[in-house]
């Protein structure tokens, strides 16, 4: 089944909207008055994909753009219009309702990559008879072979020839290379609701302009052995990279943590219920969902019962300039399911005493009381948490001690220290906080002593953008709240102390970070806003090191940093009824993002 046919009959969703009136700014939710929104196709279908409104959802699509890129959005739109009028040929839309869902919708997961796929595509219709007459050329209805329920026809599209079924569904038909999925449409079958489908999920998914339903009872049903079988694999995957010491950089208890949280992926796959994958385009940007709801009454819900997000606003007294902000609250369950998996204090596997020591604190640390904090970065020795516990002074105790538990050899923030740090308690007093001084020191060259050659270079550079080789911390508690501050000095330490607790120049009070943080969930569990040119330049670094690993991978050039007013990229996880995550990217990110790939194309080498 040709790629271009797939795409073709996709691009109908599109098709109408050329001559469409200005939509609303967001993809809307039907006013069905509470009644159950009913869908063309079978409730137990395993994925669908849905395109909200046919032209609005394309209208929507240019507003962003136009917001974002003003002086190219009129160009793009033209770009769009001629290639949707090369696939559709001489083809009428008349038939198809501006108002309209498309829907594409997969039956069988496992024909996708044996066979004919069985997959349809829903087009929403005034009639059948009109779309027959309308959509289909003149030669084409010469081909049209009418059956009992099913009818075939041989459309012409991008130079090919291709056999399709057609099945009048009234209000929509459906459109298959697959006769047996024709039948199936044909036949009688329950049609899949919003009313069956998880609450959460099916406002994500009529809301979305873009949308991609995964039916995970249906999955769980039909592919419970296969997915058996793949965590098997995996699992024996996990022990032998044990036995044999097969993941650089990975010591035991990351190991062991990531074999946990791979045990509760397979659990909450086994107890979901759907996921749904949606894209909004608004006025300010494009937002991207990620959601996931599970059955009452497994251990999966149980996790997101316990969680209570929240708004998080300590985030925006955080002082501007910095490259990532980012604030948690997670209640004890989630917290002990993540717990070591990527862990800020990792002993040497040999260190028995250390490692001894280390859960003492630890645990210590989760017995006074973490109720959520806050942080932001500004690159190598300038980072700042503020957290808030129920017992701050046994949680400076706590964090103290695990610092204590480190030797050389050991790893901090996933680098390997030269030696144990020269901790001093109680060595500096601000205002009402009195500070312990952490002294540590890294090398970067033991760290990165078992990476492929090639990646050795870039991961050094990589740290020395978040590290200093050598790095003074300060720990500190006024009773209340407890800062962790990495400066070049003291005074520097104290001038972000100050920055935050009497804000001058918040970043909250920017408007970059006031307009993501407006688009994303006002509770979260856990939120990150990253400048756009930081991060941006990250990514970049991550590519280029693959021009030593991978053979043939080009040869990035250097790209100018991003100038104006920063930009941030927004990403929000929220744990309630639903584990949802949210990414925003702003129109004026989209619109940098482009400027820096159109600068990286003309450089590579």
């Amino acid at each position: 089944m040709s790629l271009l046919f797939r795409a073709a009959l996709a691009a109908v969703a599109f098709g109408s909207s050329l001559a469409l009136a200005p939509a609303a700014g967001a993809a809307p939710v039907p006013g069905d008055a509470g009644k159950a929104v009913t869908f063309p196709f079978p409730a137990n279908a395993p994925v669908a994909v849905q395109v909200t409104g046919v032209g609005a959802a394309r209208e929507r699509l240019s507003a962003m753009l136009k917001a974002a890129l003003p002086d190219e959005a009129k160009e793009l739109d033209k770009q769009i219009d001629e290639a949707l009028k090369q696939v559709l040929a001489d083809r009428k839309l008349t038939a198809v309702p501006k108002d309209g869902r498309v829907f594409v919708v997969v039956n069988d997961i496992a024909s996708l990559f044996e066979g004919e796929p069985a997959f349809a595509v829903l087009v929403p219709v005034s009639s059948y008879k009109e779309f027959k007459a309308t959509f289909l050329t003149a030669d084409e209805r010469k081909t049209l072979g009418e059956g009992k329920g099913v009818d075939e026809v041989k459309l012409s599209l991008m130079g090919a020839e291709h056999t399709v079924h057609m099945v009048d569904l009234k209000e929509y038909v459906a459109v298959t290379p697959d006769k047996g999925t024709a039948d199936l449409y044909a036949g009688k079958f329950a049609r899949a609701t919003t009313a069956a489908m998880p609450a959460e999920l099916a406002r994500s998914f009529v809301g979305s302009d873009l949308a991609v339903y995964l039916n995970a009872d249906a999955i769980n049903n039909k592919y419970a052995e296969q997915i058996k079988g793949f965590k098997m694999l995996i699992d024996f995957g996990l022990q032998q990279a044990e036995m044999g010491g097969m993941l650089p950089g990975i010591n035991k208890k990351q190991l062991a943590a990531a074999k946990v949280m791979l045990g509760g992926a397979f659990q909450a796959l086994e107890d979901c219920r759907g996921v749904v994958l949606g894209a909004e385009f608004r006025p300010e940007g494009l937002n991207l969902r990620l959601q996931a709801q599970f059955a009452d009454d497994t251990a999966s819900a149980a996790v997101l019962k316990a969680e209570r997000p929240g708004a998080l606003a300590d985030i925006g007294k955080l002082p501007a300039g910095l490259g990532q902000y980012a604030g948690t609250k997670f209640g004890k369950k989630f917290h002990d399911m993540m717990k070591g998996l990527n862990p800020e204090f990792a002993p040497a596997d040999d260190d028995e005493n250390g490692n001894a020591a280390l859960e003492k604190h630890l645990t210590a640390l989760h017995a006074a009381g973490p109720q959520g904090e806050v942080s932001g970065s500004g690159g190598a020795g300038a980072n700042f948490t503020a957290a808030k516990y129920t017992d701050a002074k046994k949680a400076v105790a706590a964090l103290t001690g695990c610092y204590e538990a480190m030797t050389a050899g050991g790893r901090l923030h996933s680098a390997v220290l030269k030696g144990a740090p020269k901790i001093t308690k109680d060595a500096r007093k601000h205002g009402a906080f009195t500070f312990t001084e952490v002294r540590v020191a890294f090398d970067f060259e033991a760290t990165v002593k078992d990476l492929p050659e090639g990646l050795k270079e870039n991961t050094i550079a990589q740290l020395k953008r978040a590290l200093t080789e050598q790095m003074t911390l300060w720990i500190g508690t006024d009773g209340q709240t407890v800062i962790q501050v990495t400066a070049k000095d003291f005074d520097a330490a104290a001038a972000a102390v100050d920055a935050f607790l009497d804000p001058k120049k918040p970043v909250g009070e920017t408007d970059g970070f006031k307009l993501t943080r407006k688009q994303l969930p006002a509770d979260a569990n856990a939120l990150v806003l990253a400048e756009t040119g930081q991060l941006v330049t990250v990514m970049l670094d991550s590519l280029k090191a693959m021009q030593d690993t991978v053979p043939g991978f080009p040869r990035l050039g250097k790209v100018q940093p991003l100038k104006g007013e920063p930009t941030f990229i927004g990403i929000a996880v929220t744990l309630k009824d639903a584990a949802t995550l949210n990414v925003f990217i702003p129109g004026e990110a989209l619109a940098a993002g482009k400027k820096i790939v159109t600068r990286l194309l003309t450089n590579v080498e």
